[in-house]
């Protein structure tokens, strides 16, 4: 498993959350739409390289420490 402390990025797509930070918060992680509808929900902050591609094309990447946070926030941890 890997943990918080490997990950040094600021922003992550998808794919690089689910492999990365979402392991270290839920086992096992959720499904890649189900966990974009909740970045979504809780309107984590995201970048897309071109602005201009609003539909469809180029990727998008969120912010890790925003997505940190959220979890941080709804994980309980062990004391």
């Amino acid at each position: 498993m890997q943990t918080n402390a490997q990950v040094t990025a600021r922003l992550a797509t998808l794919d690089q959350l689910l492999q990365t930070t979402i392991p270290a918060f839920l086992s096992p992680p959720p499904a890649r739409d189900t966990l974009r509808n909740l970045l979504d929900r809780e309107k984590i902050p995201r970048w897309k390289p071109n602005a201009l591609a609003r539909r469809g094309g180029g990727r998008v990447y969120y912010s890790v420490s925003a997505v940190e946070r959220l979890f941080r926030s709804r994980t309980l941890t062990p004391a």
